[in-house]
């Protein structure tokens, strides 16, 4: 459900060092916001969740990133509100929940989320545990040979895509005894349908074009996109149509997602007193062009999420 996450990198040091933009601990910081998602506000969950992740084996991390899982437990009345600005990636998942109701809808069962233009946000009822395979950009697409982006912003059941089964799957992950048993049965659920499709996966030109593109917007040293379809040797028309079909949403959404979790991470880090320093390491043409890429998806500028500010209609209720 896009909580893919270990926790933010707190602030290593004080004053000037600790507040100064550093491009190598900000290329390091990026590059884990660039596979992991950044959790917003988090100090506000750590005595919340428990979270990890685990790899996958060949040739299921064709098409699959990882497994990862997240527990909670809180004691308030009302629902705990966690918001993650989640990586262009789609999910299968496995969910319980005290209470039975998730993202508006029952659990117990497996569900597919589809990428997430805004920040995900999710009102977590008292306890409950995810388990899910994070897809690699492109990776259900490819699997499914279908497009994804009538998934953009919605959470289906797991059937509507890959049809009989799902139910026991559930149920086989639900009863495993730890994560690296969980990740063994959705190992074996996916690896059965990639099997009659594995040959097609590895000659898809599109498929295979995107990943090298979404890698190049994670490495932070392209700012624009035509070099990017130029490395990949497709044009910046074709790079929209593929991004369309197998990621659900533009190359241009994607680059710009990046850069956005690398300023998360870095105020988290205690690394953006200098916001004009900041924006220029992030490829931003200035300061105002970085607050308001930041205040457009967040809800607050940089310099109140530094203080741990929310949105006063996006806070933890």
């Amino acid at each position: 459900m896009g909580l893919e996450h270990p926790r933010q990198p707190a602030a290593t040091g004080a004053g000037d060092d600790a507040s100064r933009v550093q491009p190598g601990r900000l290329r390091r910081q990026a590059a884990a916001a660039g596979t992991r998602g950044a959790v917003l506000w988090p100090k506000a969950g750590a005595r919340v969740f428990d979270t990890g992740r685990l790899p996958v084996p060949a040739p299921l991390d064709e098409i699959a990133a990882y497994y990862w899982w997240v527990t909670w437990r809180h004691e308030q009345p009302a629902p705990f509100r966690q918001q993650v600005l989640t990586n262009p990636a789609t999910h299968l998942t496995v969910e319980a929940a005290e209470g039975g109701i998730l993202h508006g809808r029952p659990v117990l069962g497996a569900l597919v989320h589809g990428l997430v233009t805004r920040v995900f946000t999710v009102d977590l009822p008292v306890a409950g545990r995810v388990a899910g395979i994070a897809f690699h950009p492109g990776g259900l697409a490819a699997l499914l040979d279908r497009s994804v982006r009538e998934l953009t912003n919605t959470v289906v059941g797991a059937e509507e895509l890959f049809g009989t089964g799902v139910g026991a799957f559930a149920e086989q992950v639900l009863m495993a005894d730890d994560d690296e048993a969980r990740r063994d049965v959705a190992v074996t659920f996916l690896s059965a349908h990639l099997e009659h499709r594995l040959e097609q996966v590895r000659a898809d030109r599109g498929y295979a074009a995107v990943r090298a593109a979404v890698e190049l917007m994670r490495s932070r040293e392209y700012v624009t996109l035509a070099p990017i379809a130029e490395q990949v040797h497709v044009s910046e028309r074709t790079l929209q149509r593929l991004f369309t079909r197998y990621v659900g949403a533009s190359p241009l959404w994607v680059l710009r997602r990046h850069r956005l979790q690398d300023a998360v991470a870095a105020l988290e880090a205690g690394e953006g007193e200098d916001l004009s320093a900041l924006a220029a390491t992030l490829g931003f043409a200035d300061h105002a062009h970085l607050t308001r890429a930041f205040t457009q998806v967040i809800g607050v500028p940089p310099s109140q999420y530094r203080k741990g500010q929310r949105p006063p209609w996006n806070s933890s209720t």
